[in-house]
């Protein structure tokens, strides 16, 4: 049997055979989970003999990690994207944001049991890493542009905070039915934005108030 080469070059051909039994993993793995897929799952799916799968990936775990890289950098890319000439209010920039990622989950359904449930390989956990920076850098940059005295480290402490409220309802919208989802969505949406918007009010306040003392003192 022809075993799994790392290091072996593939023609055009190979890489097509490569990306078909990735869409099939996709869809076995959204169907039934992480656990519960199986590499005979996936040879099925994509019409393949195991044999054929194992001389593309070694493993269950190889397929996953190849997966979940993929995914972590289309959708960092996608929020890179939102609103790069800046013509958004803060509020419409973090709506969307939010629309972009609910979007993405939808479309890529097995994206968050892979992430989630999936013994990555480091190179796969070193994209999730990245995508999650890019969400808290874009709530940083968005508190900032509205608030140029705010610290990064500030902003991104808020920026932090935000990623775990989007983390924590995405895990309850995986497992959500059909009706539900919407109304959760929704809630998503509000708790983020209930959270940030104190923090520019509040921001602002502050900096009023300093400056009314500095001029009562001049």
């Amino acid at each position: 049997m022809t075993v799994f080469d790392p290091n072996r070059k593939r023609n055009a051909r190979g890489e097509e055979r490569q990306q078909a039994l990735l869409r099939a993993a996709a869809a076995v793995f959204g169907r039934l989970g992480y656990h519960q897929t199986t590499t005979n799952a996936i040879a099925t799916e994509a019409g393949v003999s195991p044999a054929t799968l194992y001389q593309f990936f070694p493993n269950k775990e190889a397929i996953a990690s190849e997966l979940a890289s993929r995914y972590a950098r289309e959708m960092a890319e996608a929020e890179r994207a939102i609103d790069s000439e800046g013509v958004l209010s803060f509020t419409e920039a973090v709506g969307e944001l939010i629309n972009v990622c609910m979007s993405f989950n939808r479309k890529r359904p097995e994206f968050h049991t892979l992430v989630v449930d999936a013994p990555l390989s480091p190179s796969a956990r070193e994209d999730k890493q990245v995508l999650g920076q890019v969400f808290v850098d874009f709530i940083e940059a968005r508190l900032r542009r509205e608030l140029p005295t705010l610290s990064r480290s500030e902003a991104a402490h808020h920026g932090q905070v935000a990623l775990m409220i989007f983390r924590g309802i995405l895990d309850e919208l995986t497992v959500a039915s059909p009706h539900a989802r919407p109304r959760l969505q929704q809630a998503m949406r509000n708790a983020i934005l209930r959270y940030l918007t104190p923090v520019l009010a509040e921001s602002k306040a502050g900096r009023a108030v300093r400056s009314a003392q500095l001029e009562a003192h001049s």
